[in-house]
């Protein structure tokens, strides 16, 4: 806990002498996690970020998602059962305008919509850093809403491999296992390995209206059907250092998965499914330098994405769609630390193809290629012996689009997009009183979301592309104060404080005729404001608590009479989450509340999703090498609806047996 109440407010700089700073890794990344170049050390960076590690990562029984969620700004949807399609929303933002990136590398699709984060493996990842607002330059690209950055696991110094097996409710069954360490092939080499699989019948009980949320005589509790999940993921990473030169690391991620779609009604004949097989390459170079020196990360990637949706059996077997997505990447980054500031370049190039097809249909495929260029530029500027920072970056990009449409009228159309963004940011401490060490935070910056290619040139069936439409912008302002308690208290403790602003112009949204043919339009202005808290504190006795609470407003400032002024769709009013726990070195029990009401479905506001109350109970006991964990979800039985008609899963239990030496 100690560790992680430094990365809340702790001191950003460590003082080399009188004249000279050094950049340190946060103590969390120092003790569990070896830091490299393109990390993002808490003495560069002023924006707000939550990071989640590895054991609490490990411990989940359900998807990253999941336990994102917990986070604070942060809003989860689910679309039905374990391991089904689930994305995040950060400060009011879709979930398309959140980023998302696995070892800075970013995995959100030029084709639309948001990361499916079911599909990210826990036993993977080492570190999850979850970024509201201000994102860091390492990162590099622009991001509304904010963004989530996942750290897969690192060679630790002796070899260690590790076991997680576990089943639940639902037909629910999960197995994992990871090797990571040193080997002896080359001079420092190191192996990072592991396997996992998860499936769930997902045959929860619900209570089925049939539609007519008004007549109760018709409603009828059912078993959710054709909700299975299965997923099958491996991931190898390998690194050695080369003399004079650098580190070098590559890896590569695999993964199958199978979802059934579950229809509005739930009926017995839908066997509508979508079978996604993933694979990413990822290559790096990496070299630290002296002080007054460039440091630098070479990086390049490569990613295939195949993707079956198969509704053959509900569309006259006239429905296996298909669509093959290859992206081609890289990047080079390079820092600086001078006396008293640093300056750090990030360049990237990205290319993706996209092509989509209709089995049986001849000479109707769909192609689009996206070219997209990213340049950041920043300078920090430190003062006070390194304690308060000033920091001032440039955010650019280049894009082209092109698509086109094989079929007798083989229709072409092109879209091309340039931007220069800027962004502010300031640390600085406020000195010791109250028993604690005071900090104040705060950031500006303009940030871009462009047009996915289904939003420009449109997808089969009813609906069709605007290729006129203009690039989503965001205005975003926070500033917060955090408050860390003096080490000379009974107790270890952090509140932290802050508030938001987003207008967003241009935003996107769907619009139907009368005929049910859709299109995206730019048609509305919105604006995202709120309120976040954070408290966490630990005791002697092995007592905590930790709470987090957001009150956000999101307009919609457009033009239509019957969504003016309505609150944007999705995003609920007030969220939180209290988690409340002991532990000792046998024992560890917690309690998690998560709340969540005032949403609406629609841009219109007619449609009320229910206030969401889930109480969950964790308990792990703790022996050798072993670790035993039970836990028991949404104990009062509710199946809430993140989507429209698409129940989630009421009580749930899990148990599951984690060993590492």
């Amino acid at each position: 806990m100690g560790a992680l109440l430094l990365l809340i407010v702790g001191q950003p700089l460590a003082a080399a002498d009188s004249d000279a700073i050094e950049i340190t890794a946060p103590a969390a990344q120092t003790t569990r996690v070896p830091f490299k170049i393109g990390d993002t050390a808490d003495g560069e960076f002023t924006g707000f970020r939550e990071v989640i590690e590895k054991e609490e990562l490990q411990q989940a029984g359900g998807s990253l998602a999941e336990v994102i969620a917990s986070e604070t700004g942060v809003q989860f949807r689910q679309s039905g059962g374990l391991g089904s399609f689930s994305t995040i929303s950060l400060r009011g933002s879709t979930a398309e305008q959140v980023n998302v990136y696995v070892d800075g590398v970013l995995l959100n699709e030029a084709a639309g919509g948001g990361v499916n984060l079911s599909h990210i493996e826990l036993m993977q990842a080492e570190r999850v850093e979850v970024y509201r607002g201000t994102i860091p330059v390492q990162l590099g690209n622009s991001a509304i809403g904010g963004a989530v950055n996942i750290t897969t696991a690192r060679a630790s110094e002796s070899a260690v491999t590790t076991m997680l097996a576990g089943f639940g409710s639902f037909g629910s069954s999960r197995f994992s296992t990871a090797f990571t360490g040193p080997v002896n092939w080359l001079n420092g080499q190191s192996l990072v390995a592991s396997f996992s699989h998860r499936q769930s019948d997902n045959n929860f009980s619900f209570l089925n209206d049939n539609g007519t949320s008004f007549n109760t005589e018709d409603d009828e509790v059912q078993r959710r059907l054709n909700g299975q999940t299965q997923s099958t993921s491996g991931f190898v990473k390998s690194g050695h250092e080369i003399a004079g030169v650098g580190r070098l690391e590559h890896a590569i991620q695999l993964g199958r998965h199978s979802q059934g779609i579950s229809n509005w009604s739930n009926t017995s004949n839908n066997g509508a499914l979508v079978d996604t097989d993933q694979m990413q390459w990822r290559s790096s170079l990496t070299r630290k330098a002296g002080p007054g020196e460039w440091s630098s990360l070479w990086g390049a990637h490569y990613g295939s994405k195949k993707e079956i949706y198969d509704a053959s059996e509900i569309n006259n077997n006239n429905g296996r769609l298909r669509s093959n997505t290859n992206v081609l990447g890289g990047r080079g980054y390079w820092e600086k630390l001078l006396d008293n500031q640093s300056l750090s370049v990030n360049v990237r190039g990205r290319s993706e193809w996209l092509e989509s097809y209709i089995e049986g249909i001849a000479n109707d495929a769909t192609n689009a290629q996206r070219l997209r260029s990213d340049l950041n530029v920043q300078w920090n500027r430190y003062f006070n012996s390194g304690d308060s920072l000033f920091s001032a970056s440039m955010v650019g990009f280049v894009l082209s689009d092109e698509y086109q449409i094989e079929n007798n009228q083989n229709l072409r159309e092109d879209f091309s997009e340039r931007r220069l963004m800027p962004q502010l940011g300031l640390h600085h401490p406020l000195g010791v009183a109250a028993n604690g060490l005071w900090s104040v935070t705060a950031n500006a910056s303009r940030q871009k979301r462009v047009p996915s290619f289904f939003e420009l040139f449109g997808s089969r069936g009813l609906f069709n592309g605007n290729p006129d439409l203009d690039t989503e912008t965001s205005d975003n302002l926070d500033v917060g104060i955090k408050w860390l308690s003096d080490t000379k208290l009974p107790v270890d403790a952090a509140v932290e404080v802050a508030l938001f602003h987003s207008h967003k112009e241009n935003l996107i949204s769907r619009i139907y005729n009368a005929r049910g043919i859709g299109r995206s339009e730019n048609i509305s202005r919105g604006r995202s404001r709120g309120l976040e808290v954070i408290g966490r504190m630990e005791m002697n006795n092995g007592y905590w608590l930790d709470a987090n609470f957001t009150l956000q407003d999101t307009e919609n400032l457009s033009d239509i009479s019957g969504f003016t002024g309505k609150q944007l769709p999705g995003e609920a009013s007030i969220d939180g989450s209290i988690t409340a726990g002991w532990k000792n070195n046998v024992w560890k029990a917690e309690y998690e509340y998560q709340f969540n009401s005032e949403r609406f479905y629609d841009s219109a506001n007619l449609l009320v999703a229910a206030d969401q109350r889930v109480h969950s109970l964790r308990l792990s006991r703790y022996w050798h090498n072993w670790r035993l964990a039970l836990e028991v979800n949404n104990l009062t039985d509710q199946n809430y609806e993140d989507f429209n008609g698409y129940p989630t899963p009421g009580r749930a239990g899990f148990i599951s047996i984690f060993y590492q030496p």
